[in-house]
């Protein structure tokens, strides 16, 4: 399995990148703007700035994203 994972003081988002496929819904959805494609992969590059809305979650097609603040 390849799981990126990246943690701040609040927060832990991981992303499983054999199911994520680039869509770019987490990208979209998200009101913080914490995401962004590399590589045709979901990389979440402003962690510090997320709101734990859990838009992410919710919006990725493939349930790539799991968030510690998303039950």
């Amino acid at each position: 399995m390849d799981i990126k994972t990246w943690k701040s003081d609040a927060v832990t988002i991981k992303v499983d990148y054999d199911k994520c496929k680039g869509h770019g819904d987490c990208v979209d959805n998200c009101p913080s703007e914490v995401y962004e494609l590399q590589d045709g992969k979901a990389v979440p590059v402003d962690i510090d700035e997320c709101v734990e809305c859990c838009a992410c979650v919710e919006n990725c097609p493939e349930e790539a994203i799991v968030h510690s603040s998303c039950g």
